[in-house]
């Protein structure tokens, strides 16, 4: 087995359990520390407004990631079954 069917396999054995409100919060845990992180790397670098803008955009793709997680937490995967 390749590594590409072990990422499928571990994708798909991810996707067809429900998240728990554990993993949610770690998930949650992990952005936030991932955008701190990149925007206080990103000030030291580039400046403040390029700092502000990392920290917004990866705060959008974070909720976006957050809310899809949590419905699919409340709904499940039905189409990933195998």
């Amino acid at each position: 087995m390749g590594i590409i069917e072990r990422f499928e396999d571990e994708y798909l054995d991810v996707s067809n359990s429900r998240a728990t409100v554990r993993e949610l919060l770690e998930l949650f845990a992990g952005a936030v520390v991932f955008a701190v992180v990149a925007s206080a790397l990103a000030y030291y670098l580039l400046g403040r407004t390029i700092a502000l803008a990392v920290g917004a955009i990866l705060a959008v793709i974070f909720a976006v990631t957050l809310v899809s997680q949590a419905y699919w937490a409340v709904t499940g995967r039905d189409d990933y079954r195998t």
